[in-house]
Order: C-alpha cells, then structure tokens, then sequence
C-alpha cells in the first residue's frame, strides 16, 4: 500500500452519498463565481475602466488560484478539508459582497480588482478540499464514482452561474445580481455544515516545508498526471472555447439563426454537456481494475479528433459533433486522472497532491485563453492541429507512467520543518 494511513472500504451506497453531500456546495460556489464573470466587463466599461484594466481583474481570479492552491492543499491535510471547505464558502461570500460593494458606491474598480484577487484564494480552499474529500469519501473501490459526482458539480456551477448572471442582471440589474451571488456561497455552507462527512487522514502535527508540498511531483506517475490534466485543460477548457466565438465569426458559422453572441452560448454549452454528462460516467467506469489509465487515455483519444475536426468545420452539424468528441473526452479523461492520484498518493499528502494538480489545471486554463484569442484568431487548421498534436505527444509520453503507475512513498514533516 503506498498509504501509511489505512484506507476506508466504504460501500458504493456509502460513496454516493458522501459525494451528493460535497457536490451541492461545489455546485453553488460555482454558480456564485459564474453569475459574476458576465456582469463585470460591462458594469466596469459603463464605469469608465479600461479594456486592459478589465482584463487584469478578470484574470486576477485564476492567478490568484494558481499561485495559493498546493498552500491550500497542504492546509487540507492538516485541518481537514471539512474546515477548509466551509471557509472557502464563508470567504466566498464576503468576497461576492465586494462586487457588489462595487455597483453600489458607483467605484467598482477597487471593489471588483480585490473582490478578484480574493475570489482565487477562497475558490481553491472550495475546490482543492472537495475534491480530497471525494478522494476519501470513496476509498479504494469506489473513488471514481465519488470523484466524477464532485467534479461534475464543479464543472457545472460556472456555466450556471454564466446563465443565471446575465438573465438576473437583465431583468433586475446588476446590484441584484451580485447580491444573489453572495447569497450562494452562504447557502453552499450552511448545506455542508449539515451534511458533508468529516473525512481526513491521520493528523498531520507540523506544517509541511515548501519542498515537502511538491514532494508528490517527484514520482514519475503524478508527473504524468498532472502533466495530462494542464495539457487537457488548456485545450478544451482555454483554447477551444476561447476561440470559438472568434471561429463562428470568421466561418460565418450559426444555429438557429442565432447572433453570433448567443450562438457561441449555444456551441459552448454542448461541450460543457457532454463534459458533465462524461464525467460521473467515466469516474465509475474507472473503478473496474485498471480501467483509471485506459479512461484517461481513452478521453484524450476523443480530443485529438475533436479538436482537428474544430479546425476543419464549414459547417454548424460539424462543429456541434468536434465540440461533443471534446467535452466527451476531456469528461472522460480529468476524472480518472483524480482518482488515480488517490489511489497512489498516501492519505496524509492527498491535499498537498491535489493542489498540485490544481495549480497544474489553473495554469492549463490561463494560457489556453490567450493562446486561443492570438493563434487562433485564424479560420485556418495549422493552430488547431497544433494543439490536437501538443495533446497526443504529452499522451504518448504520460502513457507508459500511467499504464505502470509508481505509487508516492508518504514524506513525512522533519523535526525541524
């Protein structure tokens, strides 16, 4: 056993419900963070703030994230990620008041630029302590299933949040908007207060060096790992949706006779659809003997096509099925990808693992958007192929590492660390 804490046999019944405890938390942080990100460019344009000015605060979020999330990771592991969960929410909450702090006194680039650079930290305690806590919640046998349930509550909350942001700032306005967005996360708290099990390895007593955070990146299989959930990340989630505004525009592609706006909404939900409906699916899946690595792989499999066939769409029908191959496969790729880090990552260290693949995902997902509104700002394939080609060759070399997965030895904080 690669754990020096012993591993909980809970029964497949005992692992779903610890997971629908965790995921209505995941699911309503998301939706707070989501209802803002489409009210803020406008409510700071309408105000005054620059373009660029917009651009930084809109960024703050994911900076912050990827600069805190192994810190979080490896507070998780010392306090349990019960607590670090309900302060992520309790953070999130007065972060969200921020914003609307912002709207309010009629000055939203202060509030909204800080109201950002929190929203990264308290984000990542949500996120990083969830997903630990599925790690735990579903033991050996069934930490698929317990990983795809959370992950795709995470996955969902933001393009809720997306929706419900722009049809509440619409009919009520934005101060309405972000006052139900505050509301959110306070909900989340009290429902996982109540509900979410508080599960946690054996008692880390000291805090971990810096170098004992990123301890688990010394094993050639979390490597692996976390190199195929940022590759994947940037592609689907930062390149692929990034462009495809941009790609509808230069094909002169649509749906319905829809605006080019609102039928890149329409676009972009099919692979979020797919995503989630893919995610609880390949995590169960997953749990059959050796099945994690062959899943991942699999997901990956389904991105490259998808991805070249984004590139060569002329028509709506094409584009609609690339964009399925590559929710699909990115749904059936980033859940087994957890669930192996649990399985060979011990107890004690999963934080500080998780974060780690958090700030690897975080930082997919800052360079795909800028990658995706600069070189491919093109109807031409060579960027796409590009980009099918980065994900196939990390593939063939996280494959091996995968397939052979060498489990991370427990690195136990020094006397003096």
């Amino acid at each position: 056993m690669p754990s020096t804490a012993p591993e909980p046999h809970p029964t497949e019944k005992a692992a779903r419900a610890a997971a629908m405890a965790i995921a209505p938390g995941v699911l309503l942080a998301g939706v707070g963070g989501g209802i803002v990100f489409p009210i803020l460019p406008l409510v700071g344009l309408k105000a005054g703030l620059s373009l660029p000015f917009i651009g930084v605060i809109l960024a703050a979020n994911r900076f912050g994230r990827v600069l805190v999330s192994p810190l979080v990771g490896a507070a998780v592991d010392r306090l349990g990620g019960k607590r670090l969960l309900l302060l992520g929410l309790l953070s999130q909450a007065v972060v969200l008041g921020f914003y609307l702090a912002g709207v309010l006194t009629g000055h939203p680039g202060f509030f909204f630029l800080v109201g950002r650079l929190l929203h990264g930290p308290s984000s990542s305690c949500v996120f990083v302590a969830a997903q630990v806590l599925a790690l735990h919640a579903g033991g050996r046998e069934h930490r698929g299933l317990a990983s795809g349930v959370t992950r795709a509550a995470m996955q969902a909350g933001v393009p809720v949040g997306l929706t419900l942001g722009g049809v509440l700032a619409g009919w009520f306005g934005p101060a309405t908007a972000f006052a139900v967005a505050t509301v959110a996360p306070l909900v989340a708290a009290a429902v996982a207060a109540r509900r979410v099990p508080d599960l946690r390895a054996v008692t880390v007593e000291r805090s971990p060096s810096l170098r004992q955070i990123f301890s688990s990146l010394r094993h050639r299989s979390v490597r692996a790992i976390a190199a195929l959930n940022a590759v994947t990340t940037f592609a689907g989630l930062g390149v692929v949706l990034a462009s495809v505004v941009l790609l509808l525009h230069a094909r002169h592609l649509t749906m319905f006779s829809m605006s080019e706006q609102t039928a890149s909404g329409g676009f972009m939900g099919v692979l979020m659809v797919f995503m989630l409906l893919m995610a609880p699916l390949a995590g169960r899946l997953s749990d059959r003997g050796g099945g994690r690595a062959r899943m991942a792989l699999g997901g990956v499999a389904a991105m490259v096509p998808g991805i070249l066939l984004i590139g060569l769409a002329t028509t709506a029908p094409v584009l609609l099925v690339a964009l399925a191959l590559v929710g699909a496969g990115m749904g059936a790729s980033t859940t087994p990808l957890l669930a192996m880090l649990g399985d060979l990552v011990p107890t004690e260290e999963r934080g500080r693992a998780v974060g780690c693949l958090q700030l690897f995902g975080d930082a997919g997902g800052v360079l795909g958007p800028i990658a995706g509104t600069s070189l491919l700002a093109t109807s031409g394939i060579l960027p796409y192929a590009g980009t099918a080609a980065l994900l196939a060759i990390t593939a063939i070399f996280a494959g091996p590492a995968l397939a052979r997965p060498q489990p991370a030895v427990a690195v136990v904080p020094t006397q003096g660390a």
